[in-house]
């Protein structure tokens, strides 16, 4: 049996067993090809050589992780969906995969982080919900702030920064970078409400993400998939993030709108490879403490062998001894404020009393029955 490591979902009531859509276009091939799998969520991509997620072991030896080299593997393992593909066609395949994972994900990117009524009303809510005290108040920014460095490298621009190119070209953009940086972020966060309700429908990323669409619609055309009667690779990596598109509820859904009234084929499409998944089996979720523990990883230095730092490199930092002081400082003050607010429960080592000896508790009952039972202005008695 194979175990697929892969990132949580906020989106469960949905149907949707992960927020990424490479972890749901392997769930999904894993399914549809017919694989015993179970499902592991997890916090980080710690475990993952590559650094990334989703991670497929067998029998508890790691195969491969990331999208292409999980598939490769399973067509090693004689479960390939391209099977009745010939040569042209599963290099057609894949250029469709490449154009969907380079396209759509900008277009997802911004609708779920750029738009600031979506991330504040849904998606960080949804986030710090699945990863839970102390990430919460780490992970929901973490990846905003990466969607907004890639859309940026990309050409995408994203509201504040048009705003930054302005300031630039009358010379002020060092001094209000440099304000920025010592604004508390908890402001900036409280900030995004009141700009929640800003309009972003019309954004060009949406253009550049409906020439896709077109694409893929064209291709689709009234099959019940891209190929045929039966789904290849191309159908589990469009669902992945269609899926995504589709079924998550969004304050300002631009993206499902837009595939709903100008596509409808490919939302029958994402309904009917949808029906057919079942919840998979999960085996194991991640605990508050597997947080506490990536927090920890990526507050410490970089060991080369956990438990074992060269001199060498610690001569090289004289501020070695204060960032462990600094990190162990945090860590205490973490385990108190979780032992003080009961998140930690500390047990109750006092023996129990047993039922002969703990002393009566009074209800409300014997209460009355001793009222009834005392004469009527009884003189007080006497010191």
């Amino acid at each position: 049996m194979y175990s697929l490591y892969s990132w949580g979902s906020p989106f469960k009531p949905e149907g949707l067993y992960s927020f990424d859509p490479s972890c749901i276009s392997i769930q999904t091939y894993l399914q549809l090809s017919k694989a015993e799998w179970q499902l592991h969520h997890v916090n980080g991509a710690g475990m993952s050589s590559s650094g990334c997620l989703p991670v497929l072991t067998c029998e508890q030896t790691a195969a491969e992780s990331g999208f292409w080299r999980i598939v490769q593997f399973l067509k090693s393992e004689g479960y390939d969906l391209n099977a009745e593909l010939d040569e042209e066609q599963v290099a057609q395949s894949i250029a469709y995969i490449s154009m969907v994972q380079d396209h759509l994900v900008d277009a997802l990117l911004f609708s779920w982080y750029m738009v600031p009524e979506n991330f504040a009303g849904a998606i960080r809510p949804r986030l710090a919900n699945l990863f839970g005290f102390p990430l919460s108040f780490v992970i929901p920014t973490q990846l905003r702030d990466y969607a907004e460095g890639r859309l940026e490298s990309r050409g995408i621009h994203c509201g504040a920064t048009a705003t930054s190119s302005t300031d630039s070209s009358s010379g002020g953009s060092t001094g209000l970078s440099a304000l920025k940086d010592k604004i508390p972020r908890i402001y900036l966060l409280a900030k995004e409400g009141f700009s929640s309700h800003e309009d972003r429908s019309g954004h060009h990323v949406y253009a550049q993400s409906s020439k896709c669409l077109d694409l893929l619609s064209k291709k689709l055309d009234k099959k019940d998939y891209f190929y045929g009667g039966k789904p290849t690779t191309l159908d589990t990596v469009v669902y992945g993030y269609l899926s995504l598109m589709l079924y998550p509820d969004l304050p300002q859904n631009t993206l499902k709108s837009m595939i709903v009234k100008d596509y409808p084929n490919l939302a029958d499409f994402c309904n009917r490879i949808h029906a057919q998944l079942e919840a998979p089996d999960v085996a194991s979720e991640p605990s508050w403490a597997a947080g506490v523990g990536q927090i920890i990883k990526q507050s410490l230095p970089q060991f080369d062998v956990f438990g074992s730092y060269s001199l060498a490199r610690a001569k090289d930092d004289p501020d070695l001894a204060s960032k462990l002081l600094s990190v162990a400082s945090a860590l205490v003050a973490f385990f108190g404020y979780a032992l003080y607010n009961g998140i930690i429960p500390v047990p109750d080592l006092k023996p129990r009393p047993s039922a002969e000896s703990a002393p009566h508790v009074f209800t409300t009952s014997d209460l009355l029955a001793a009222i009834k039972q005392s004469p009527p202005n009884a003189p007080a008695e006497q010191a």
